[in-house]
């Protein structure tokens, strides 16, 4: 039987099968290989174990879900347990950092909330507030300094970056606009308190290292144009200008990186200590009772957070009792901005008590009264503040008790005396500075703190830029 041509028609079917056969193949080997990537992903997982910590992320990461009907049933195993695998995953860092290599290379320029901008600057961006949220905090803010006018009263809102510094945004990248934030707080407090308006100050040296490149703090250069208008503000008569400027660290890669996943660049810290003038003093934190001889955490150098190194971190309250002969004492509302800017302020109050409303639950009015503050002083970021929930809560009146008060006025009160056994610790890092370590100091003690080695120097004549 002679063979026949095959028509078009089966031609085309023929095709069809031998195309169907070969897609078939492809299809099983990539299932094999992805069902052999999924048994080797759970193998590594299981003999590397769960890692609680992230440091690219510097977060605590998911842990595994403890198993029950009730969790079950309520779908809360069910979830946890997505986060315990996603956070777990093995390589996960890696694979991150893949995701973000391919969105830049499509052209995207934002990752996690963050910004990727020019010059491998990372910029947060400022979230949409509930100006619910915001008004009560303001009015809460009006009615304490309704209730002590005795008082200086200052508050100061800082810009974030990503408003502040237009020209390293990427193109077209929009951002809230914070000078109408910062108009709406003026309006609503301006009367009761000393509101300054800090963007025409950020903005002046925008193109200076006022920000870092790859966290959501400004610098402490930033810090130092900031106290420049403050001071004046603060009722400081002679603020010293002429400072001794110390890297204490080269190597920081803040929240903004880890956030974002963006690695490309790190950070210079400077510590900025005031020429000739004693800025010894005893750093009691209170809830946690322990003392310290310096406002700088020498430890902090060596984690992710190098931020830290002023105070360690965030606490409810920390009193500093300083030499200085003038009989002012400071109360200081604030968040993570002002660690860094205290360093300006030890020259000119015997007493500085900051105060964070996020984590303190005690009465402030009686604070006041009990420790006898002379000055009271918000520092914020703009971000921060619009979008915290604590201020209210924290400045509410305390209702009238018949109980005799306790007199808390010894609690933060530590005098600085000249005798002190501190040892000054050497911080490492980039830089021959020494300050001191956390240490257990008598409150009857007096901290001879030093930063030696060499430095750039800030005069009242010119400005030096860290970057």
């Amino acid at each position: 039987m002679e063979n026949r041509p095959m028509t078009p028609e089966e031609r085309r079917k023929k095709k069809k099968k031998i195309l169907r056969e070969r897609n078939a193949k492809i299809y099983t080997k990539i299932t094999c290989v992805f069902l052999l990537f999924i048994v080797f992903a759970c193998i590594f997982n299981f003999f590397s174990g769960d890692k609680e910590f992230s440091e690219s992320e510097n977060r605590v990461l998911a842990q595994k879900p403890e198993f029950s009907l009730e969790n079950i049933a309520s779908g809360k195993f069910m979830t946890d347990m997505e986060d315990y695998v996603a956070d777990q995953f093995f390589l996960r860092d890696q694979w991150i950092g893949l995701k973000l290599m391919e969105d830049m290379v499509l052209g995207k320029r934002e990752s996690n909330g963050v910004y990727i901008g020019r010059d491998h600057t990372l910029l947060e961006i400022p979230e949409t507030p509930d100006m619910t949220f915001v008004d009560k905090n303001l009015n809460a803010i009006y009615d304490f300094a309704e209730r002590h006018t005795d008082v200086n009263m200052v508050m100061a809102l800082i810009p974030n970056a990503a408003y502040i510094c237009d020209q390293l945004r990427p193109a077209n990248a929009p951002v809230r606009d914070q000078s109408k934030d910062l108009a709406h707080v003026n309006s609503i407090v301006g009367t009761a308190l000393n509101f300054v308006d800090m963007e025409g100050t950020m903005a002046a040296h925008k193109d200076e290292y006022i920000y870092y490149k790859t966290d959501h703090h400004w610098t402490s250069l930033g810090a130092y144009y900031a106290f420049e208008t403050l001071s004046s503000e603060l009722d400081i008569a002679s603020p010293v200008w002429d400072y001794d400027i110390y890297p204490v660290s080269t190597s920081f890669s803040g929240t903004l990186a880890s956030k974002s996943g963006y690695h490309k660049a790190q950070d210079e810290i400077d510590i900025y200590v005031p020429r000739n003038v004693n800025t010894d003093c005893v750093v009691n934190y209170i809830d946690e009772q322990k003392k310290s001889a310096s406002i700088y955490v020498s430890s902090a150098l060596e984690q992710k957070d190098q931020y830290e190194v002023f105070f360690g971190g965030n606490y409810s309250r920390v009193d500093i009792s300083t030499a200085n002969e003038e009989n002012r004492s400071l109360l200081l509302i604030k968040d993570s901005y002002a660690n860094c800017f205290v360093q300006f302020l030890l020259p000119y109050y015997r007493n500085i008590i900051m105060v964070d409303p996020r984590y303190y639950y005690e009465d402030i009015d009686q604070l006041i009264d009990s420790t006898g503050i002379t000055d009271v002083l918000f520092l914020y970021n703009v971000n921060t503040f619009m979008t915290d929930r604590s201020i209210a809560s924290a400045l509410e009146k305390a209702e009238v008790s018949d109980e005799n008060d306790t007199d808390v006025s010894d609690e933060g009160s530590t005098d600085v005396s000249n005798e002190s056994d501190t040892n000054v610790t050497n911080i490492s890092g980039e830089s021959d500075a020494n300050v001191t370590n956390e240490s257990n100091t008598n409150a009857s003690g007096e901290s001879d703190t030093n930063v030696s080695g060499e430095s750039d120097t800030k005069g009242s004549d010119e400005s030096d830029t860290a970057e």
